[in-house]
Parts: structure tokens; C-alpha cells; sequence
């Protein structure tokens, strides 16, 4: 057993010496990990179990704790493979949470170790697995304080560190019964705990100091054990002087440190203390604000940084509050001049509060501004309403207010005169949003009244300027001054003709006025009268179709006698063509509403052919002989046998063009004439084509208006266009071949047609027949039993001659 005790102590001088060697060689960058490892140690134990002596709770937090740091630092021990053993060193101390790895090991293997002392007192056996915990806790602890030995640690982690493992090693040799040397471990822990304690402040001083009175009695029992006076008296001179220069300068750079934080402030040439650890804390997030607020995208993060502090400067004037009405109890107070410097200090955070509670504010007021902007604009739907502008300056109206009366700064002219002048342009604005409150709610001789007080404040607010340094931020609200100017004046003017109107709902007496005439909104442009059909479904706007005025024209002569006038034969000098639909004569087929030579019906064709019969055989004698000149080319140009289409060229060649096509023919020709003739001078031109294009949707080009006009052989009167016509028409009807083909095509193979495939057919395509005409034509044709149609009967019928239609009936 002693062998054992000496080995180690041997192993712990080792492995010091090894440390302390390390650290003598690692000098380098100015320390930035400040890790308050009592603190933490004594928090853990106290929320996992410690509190009612639970060290099997408290082992089982430390090992989570442990595999959620090495997740989250990226520091696992092995792989799935199996386990490798990785230690934290010098070059992999990147982050601040690896301090906490060899800590919270060594808690862990302590804790185990306190475990199996309770168990020890039933089972002697667990007194050797408790020692060896408590050397695997030593371990931890010792290369604990090599790591805190780095550059990269300050001072205060140095120390404690030292402290932690010098109170783990007394442990171990309190429990090896190594008296000696568990005194000395112990006594230079409690040792750097007590200076530590001179050497921070008031809240974590009581930390330190129960960490140094838990550590009494063990000293005691080491001494009793110890029996020697004078190895109590070396002790104690151990304790006075263990450590002295080493110790000593840890503890002044601690020291130095606190010096360096906020111990004291400054505020309009005098300086106070600061006591509180709050007011401190709060002062330092101060200084810190502007690079929060620099740092924010967004109105958003701006407002949750002046939330922030302003819940931090609250904290810290309850705290100075109660601290001051404390000491107002136990002490008497001396009339002084002077206010005292906690008063002052209290003065300068309510001075903070307020002017931290205008900037946000501020920054609200812009957000509102641009809301309230963009709803009356109408881009945006979201309400914003002018209460809200009054609610915001009328906050910064108060604490201008409170601002004034702040203790210390009655006599401070400058001061007061700043004060009063940002009071002014705060009243400003507030009256002219309470002035469009007052427009909203139709108050208009409130909301006149309003705008001009609001421009009172304006002209004893206007061209002055903030000369405090302490309001000198905002100088940008004295010059949105000018902008407010003038939407009071037109809100102002507003205000005033309202008033005069006497109207109290403009909206309401508009809408009561009716419309007296019936004419339509395009007639009556000039009338300033609201119609309420105008917002219904059947709106009166234009009158649809238009009504058609008469508009001066040159009168044309075949208005009158169109009829009554024989024109001479032009057969000889048109050229036989085909109709090709293109030209000028295509171009006023298309703007005619339908065409103008629609191919003709079954039933027409029938009924043209019986009344050509009947007129054949009534014709009176006495005719012939005037009607000898006009039948004489007819003769002529009639042949024995020729087919229909033939004989219907041959009937609408004459010498009057106009008795080629039917009355309501001409009709139309004339109507599409008339349109598209323009400039009303008879004639058809170029500049007419163009915009009748353009009317259609159409953009014609130069070359296609010319070759249209290539078309005539002259200018194109409404006789030269129906010549076209009667040229491009000259072939009249389908020619028999294509008749033949047609019906060919139903022709099922045995040389007939089925009934109801062609009433299909002549039903639904092309121009379609209706039922009654499908019927007529049926009449006439041959359809036996099963409903066929004798394909050769019917194009017989369809393509013969007169002459053979009379031979016929004859026969």
C-alpha cells in the first residue's frame, strides 16, 4: 500500500513538472477563452442530482454531456470500426468547448468514485475501484490544466484550473490516508480560491469563498492525522507563501482584467461609480449597440436590438432603484448641493432609456411612413391608419417631457434648450397626424385647427439647429421639416373647402345625385355627374349598334336609275378567267359581312329549273319580236347539248353588266363600295385600301395595294368594280365535272347512294341545308325501298340541258 502512495505521488510530481514545462515554452497571443470552471462544475451539480446526493444521476448527465460535445465539435473517438482514443492538445484547441471535454471527463470518473464510496461502507471491495476512479479523475484534471496553460486561455482559467486539479489530487491522497500531501494540495487550492475571490466581484465572490470554507474541515482532519506542530505550522507558512510569484501574477492579471471592464462611467463631464453587476452588464451591450445596429438588414432586426437593450437599461435602474432605497433606510441623508453619484448614475440611465426609446420609435416612425405612403397610393392593402403616426410622437412628446425634469439638469441651458426644440418638432408632426385622424372622421374645422398649429410648431422649429453633442442624431428630423411643410398647406386647403362645403360625407351626397339624361356616357363626357349603371352589369356607355347619321356625300347616279338605264355588252373586252378569290374584287368579298354569290342550294337549283320550264312554255308570241336583239347573241352562244354550266354563262352574258346579278347583289356591291370608299369621291384608291386594312387589323404593304389595283384596267368607279365581278364570275356556277365528282364520291360501289349518308353530308358541312330543304330535294330525286339514291339519275337531272330536259317530258 505505500509503495502504491509513493508511486502516485511520484506519477502526479511527473506529470506537474511535464505541465509546467509545456507552459514555460508555450508563451504566445494575448488570451481569449475566459471559462469560470467553479462556476459551471457548481451549476451542473446542483441541476443533475448532486442536490440530494445523487451521483449516479449526476455521472450518467456527465457522460450525455460528454457525446453531445464530441458531436457537436466534430471529436469522436474512433469510428464504427472500433474505439481511438483522441485527446484534446494545443493545436486542436479551436473552440472554447474543448476546455470542457478533459473537465467534464474528470467530474465524470470523480462522481463514479463518490458513488462507490457510499457503497463502500456494505461492500469493502469497491475502496480499490474507487481509488482508481479518482486517479482516472486526477488524470483528466491534470491535463485540464495543461490545456488552460495555453496562450489562447486568460488568467482567471489558468487559476482555476490549477486550483480544480490541486483540489482533485487532495482528494486522492485524502483517500490514500497520504495526509502530508493531500494538505498540501489541498491548502494551494483553497489558497488560489481566496485570492481569486479578492480579485473578482460581488456576485462571484460567494462562489469562491464556500468553495474555500468546504475545503476546512478536510485541512483539519490532515492536520489531527498529521500530529506535528510543526508540520501545521509549515503548512500554514506554505499556504502564506505557496506559489507566491506565479500566483501572484495570474491574480494581477485578473485584476488588470477587471480593472479593464466597466467599473466607472463618464456622462457630461463627471464621473460615478458603477456597483452593480447589472448596470455594468447593461453599459457594456451599450457600447456594443451601434455595431448591432450596423450589422442589421432590416427595420425588423433593428427594432429587436433596441428591445434588447432597452430590457437590459430597464433591469439596471430597478436594480439601482432598489440598491438606493436600501441604502436610504440604513443611512441618514446629508443635505448636499450636489446630487450623489448614484443619483447621477440614475440619472443617466433614465436619460439612456429615453433617448434609446426615441430612437426606436424613429425607426418605427419610417416603417409607418412607408406603409401609410404606399395605402393611400393604393399599392398596397395593408391598413395603415394616422392613429399610429400619433400614437409614436406622442411617446416622444413624453419623454422630451420626462427628459426636462431630469434630476442634475435643471441648470443646463443648452441642455434644455435642445430639449425644447426636438419637443417642438415632435409636436409638429403629431398634430398634423391627429389632424388627418380628424379628416378621416370628417371633423373638418378640428383637422383645419390642427394643421395649423402644426405649422406654428413648423415656423418656431424651422432653420434652427440641435447644438448638444448629446442630440445632435437628431438633426435628420429637423430636416424632414420642409416635406411636412407642405402636406400641411394641402392638407390644410383640403381642410378648408370641406368646411366651407358644409358637406360632412362628399361620398354620400355624390352618390345621391341621379342622372336625368338617358343618353350615353360617350354623349355626355362633359357632365360631371356620377351614374350608378355604370358599375352594373349592363353599363350605358355607347349605344351598340351606333346610330347611323347622314353625312354629306356626292350624290352617284345609279342611285336613281340603276334600273332603268341598258349598258353595252363589255363581253369582248374581259378576258375569260377563272375565279381565283384574289384582287381588288376578293378583297370586297371579305369585307362584305357574307358572299355575295353563295353557292346554290339543291332545292334552289330545282326550282330554278321548273321555273325556266314554265316560262319556256307561257311565253307569249307577241315578245318574240323584242326580244329578238337580246336573244340573237344568246342564240349564238348557246350549243346543241352543252352542259348546265354552260347555259348559265351564256344567260348572264348580256349588254347591261347589272342584269348579271340580282337586285340585292347590287345592293351589297354598293354598300361594300361605299365603305371602303373613304374620301367619298367614287373612287376606289390606294389610300382607301390602306384603311380599310387597317380597320380590318390588317397592315398592307405597298406592293399588295398596287398589284390590287392592277387588277382594273382604269380607276375603279362602283361600274368598273362590278365589271370585275362579273368577270371573276363570269363561269357562274360549279362546272359539271366537278358536279360529277361530287356525287361520284358516294357512290357506294353499285351505282347508288345512301340516303342518309348523303342528308348527313349536305346537313353538316359546307353551307349547310336545313331539314325542309333536304326534304324538297329528296321529292325529286329517284330513292328505292332501302332508302338508295340512283347516283346516275341524279347527276343526269343535275347536268342536262333545257333541250334535254324538254325531249324528256316529251318522250
Amino acid at each position: 500500500m505505500t509503495e502504491t502512495k509513493s508511486n502516485d505521488s511520484e506519477t502526479i510530481t511527473t506529470t506537474q513538472q511535464q505541465s509546467g514545462a509545456k507552459n514555460d515554452s508555450s508563451k504566445g497571443p494575448e488570451s481569449i477563452y475566459t471559462v469560470p470552471l467553479l462556476k459551471l462544475i457548481k451549476e451542473a451539480q446542483q441541476q443533475h442530482g448532486l442536490r440530494h446526493g445523487d451521483y449516479q444521476r449526476y455521472r450518467t448527465y456527465c457522460s450525455s454531456r460528454l457525446h453531445r460535445l464530441r458531436k457537436v465539435l466534430h471529436f469522436p473517438q474512433g469510428d464504427r470500426k472500433g474505439f481511438k482514443k483522441r485527446e484534446v492538445t494545443l493545436d486542436n484547441l479551436k473552440d472554447e468547448k474543448f476546455v470542457y471535454l478533459p473537465l467534464i471527463q474528470a467530474e465524470r470518473a470523480w462522481a463514479y468514485a463518490m458513488q462507490l464510496k457510499q457503497e463502500s461502507n456494505t461492500e469493502p471491495r469497491k475502496k480499490f475501484h474507487l481509488v482508481a476512479r479518482l486517479r482516472k479523475a486526477v488524470s483528466h484534471t491534470i491535463h485540464l490544466e495543461y490545456i488552460c496553460q495555453s496562450p489562447l486561455c486568460d488568467a482567471r482559467t489558468k487559476l482555476e484550473a490549477q486550483a480544480y486539479s490541486a483540489w482533485m489530487q487532495g482528494t486522492l491522497f485524502f483517500e490514500l490516508q497520504e495526509w502530508k500531501q493531500a494538505s498540501e494540495k489541498l491548502v494551494l487550492s483553497q489558497t488560489i480560491y481566496e485570492k481569486l475571490a479578492s480579485a473578482l466581484n460581488e456576485d462571484e465572490q460567494i462562489l469562491y469563498k464556500q468553495r474555500v470554507e468546504e475545503l476546512n474541515p478536510n485541512l483539519r482532519y490532515c492536520a489531527y492525522n498529521i500530529g506535528d506542530s510543526s508540520a501545521q505550522q509549515d503548512l500554514l507558512n506554505m499556504r502564506s507563501k505557496g506559489g507566491k510569484s506565479e500566483l501572484d501574477a495570474l491574480i494581477a492579471q485578473t485584476r488588470e482584467k477587471q480593472a479593464a471592464s466597466l467599473l466607472e462611467v463618464t456622462w457630461r463631464g463627471r464621473t460615478v461609480p458603477v456597483r452593480l453587476e447589472k448596470i455594468r452588464v447593461f453599459l457594456l451591450a451599450y457600447q456594443g449597440l451601434d455595431a448591432s445596429l450596423g450589422k442589421a438588414n432590416d427595420c425588423d432586426a433593428k427594432l429587436s436590438a433596441y428591445e434588447t437593450i432597452l430590457l437590459d437599461c430597464k433591469e439596471a435602474i430597478q436594480s439601482l432603484k432598489e440598491d438606493l432605497a436600501a441604502v436610504a433606510k440604513t443611512k441618514v441623508d446629508l443635505q448636499s448641493s450636489q446630487l450623489g453619484s448614484q443619483q447621477y448614475l440614475l440619472s443617466y440611465l433614465t436619460f439612456l432609456r429615453a433617448t434609446l426609446t426615441i430612437d426606436r420609435n424613429l425607426v418605427m416612425v419610417d416603417v409607418f411612413q412607408k406603409n401609410f405612403a404606399a395605402y393611400q397610393s393604393g399599392e398596397s392593402k395593408k391598413v395603415a391608419k394616422p392613429q399610429e403616426g400619433v400614437k409614436l410622437y406622442e411617446a416622444m412628446v413624453q419623454l422630451s417631457g420626462e427628459l426636462q425634469q431630469l434630476q442634475g439638469m435643471e441648470n443646463d441651458k443648452k441642455f434644455q434648450n435642445d430639449l425644447e426644440l426636438l419637443t417642438k418638432v415632435f409636436k409638429a408632426f403629431r398634430c398634423y397626424y391627429m389632424a388627418l385622424t380628424c379628416q378621416g372622421n370628417r371633423q373638418w374645422a378640428e383637422a383645419l385647427a390642427l394643421y395649423q398649429r402644426a405649422e406654428t410648431y413648423i415656423n418656431q422649429s424651422e432653420g434652427k439647429k440641435l447644438g448638444d453633442s448629446e442630440f445632435t442624431k437628431y438633426s435628420r428630423v429637423g430636416q424632414d421639416l420642409a416635406h411636412l411643410r407642405s402636406l400641411v398647406n394641402s392638407g390644410k386647403c383640403a381642410a378648408h373647402a370641406q368646411n366651407i362645403l358644409g358637406v360632412e360625407d362628399i361620398n354620400a351626397a355624390m352618390s345621391g345625385l341621379s342622372v336625368r339624361s338617358k343618353k350615353s356616357l360617350c354623349l355626355r363626357l362633359d357632365e360631371f355627374v356620377e351614374d350608378v349603371s355604370l358599375t352594373s352589369a349592363t353599363p350605358n356607355v355607347i349605344k351598340l349598334p351606333p346610330t347611323m347619321a347622314p353625312v354629306p356625300c356626292k350624290p352617284l347616279f345609279f342611285d336613281l336609275a340603276l334600273n332603268h338605264i341598258s349598258f353595252p355588252s363589255l363581253a369582248e373586252n374581259m378576258e375569260n378567267k377563272k375565279s381565283t378569290g384574289a384582287g381588288i374584287t376578293g378583297f370586297v368579298k371579305v369585307r362584305l359581312s357574307r358572299p355575295q354569290t353563295p353557292t346554290p342550294k339543291m332545292g334552289d337549283v330545282e326550282k330554278k329549273k321548273k321555273k325556266k320550264k314554265k316560262e319556256e312554255e307561257t311565253a307569249p308570241a307577241e315578245a318574240a319580236p323584242a326580244a329578238a336583239p337580246a336573244a340573237a347573241p344568246a342564240a349564238s352562244s348557246t350549243k346543241s347539248g352543252s352542259t348546265g354550266g354552260s347555259k348559265k354563262q351564256a344567260a348572264r352574258s348580256g349588254s347591261n353588266v347589272f342584269s348579271m346579278f340580282s337586285q340585292k347583289q347590287v345592293a351589297e356591291f354598293k354598300e361594300g363600295f361605299q365603305l371602303m370608299d373613304r374620301d367619298k369621291d367614287g373612287i376606289l384608291g390606294k389610300n382607301d385600301l390602306r384603311a380599310t386594312y387597317d380597320e380590318l387589323g390588317r397592315i398592307a404593304s405597298e406592293k399588295e395595294l398596287d398589284e390590287m389595283l392592277k387588277d382594273a384596267p382604269g380607276p375603279i368607279n362602283f361600274t368598273a368594280l362590278l365589271m370585275m365581278f362579273a368577270e371573276r364570275q363570269s363561269g357562274g356556277a360549279d362546272e359539271d365535272e366537278v358536279v360529277i365528282a361530287a356525287f361520284k364520291s358516294f357512290d357506294d360501289g353499285t351505282g347508288h347512294i345512301d340516303g342518309e349518308n348523303l342528308r348527313h353530308a349536305l346537313m353538316t358541312w359546307g353551307e349547310k341545308f336545313t331539314t325542309k330543304e333536304v326534304d324538297d330535294a329528296y321529292a325529286e330525286m329517284t330513292i328505292d325501298n332501302n332508302n338508295r339514291i340512283d347516283c346516275n339519275a341524279l347527276i343526269q337531272m343535275l347536268t342536262s340541258s333545257p333541250a334535254e330536259e324538254t325531249e324528256g317530258e316529251a318522250a
